[in-house]
């Protein structure tokens, strides 16, 4: 089975996610309030293998104590060697490179460890939101912050891997309807 991570602020669209990924409300959302207090776990069975999506509450809502609590409930119920990778949620419709960002960022690497970047993927949620024409250079400005800050982050560190980038940056809305025709099944890109 695949297990993904999910990670980020919080409000950036994670738990939605997962229901675009399996097509069904399964994982609990709110516009107006954090709903993941808890580190939760969603199995889907496929043709093409098992896939797991591991929700984990967002950083950044609160206080840095808070942030604390939930990442060590994450290393409590979250075997790490075990995940296939790491999915950091941002949302792509921000006009700026915000410091609860960097703060995420920051909290991840250094609570979780700089390895959960070795194979991880970019998802930035409300898509559907930028205007068609803007699309590819947001998301190309979007992606390019994330990078260099979690490169400058790893070199901070002294590690002996610096971040080499995102394996894949999709773009996604948690409302499909009407937006492209181009799109792929989230599903699809986890089994592939």
């Amino acid at each position: 089975m695949r297990k993904f991570l999910l990670v980020g602020r919080t409000g950036v669209g994670k738990s939605s996610f997962i229901n675009a990924t399996f097509g069904s409300y399964i994982a609990e959302t709110s516009e107006y309030e954090a709903c993941t207090k808890l580190v939760e776990h969603y199995a889907y069975k496929t043709h093409l293998g098992d896939v797991s999506l591991i929700d984990t509450p967002g950083l950044a809502e609160d206080d840095e104590a808070c942030d604390e609590a939930y990442l060590s409930l994450v290393r409590a119920k979250v075997n790490l060697a075990q995940i296939y990778a790491t999915i950091y949620v941002s949302r792509l419709n921000e006009t700026r490179f915000r410091p609860d960002e960097k703060r995420t960022l920051r909290l991840l690497t250094d609570r979780l460890g700089a390895s959960i970047w070795n194979r991880s993927i970019l998802v930035l949620t409300f898509a559907a939101s930028v205007p068609n024409h803007q699309l590819e250079i947001v998301a190309e400005k979007r992606s390019q912050q994330i990078f260099e800050f979690l490169q400058n982050l790893t070199k901070e560190q002294d590690i002996d891997k610096i971040f080499q980038g995102f394996e894949q940056t999709w773009l996604v809305d948690n409302i499909v309807e009407n937006w492209t025709s181009d799109g792929l099944p989230i599903l699809s890109l986890l089994t592939d």
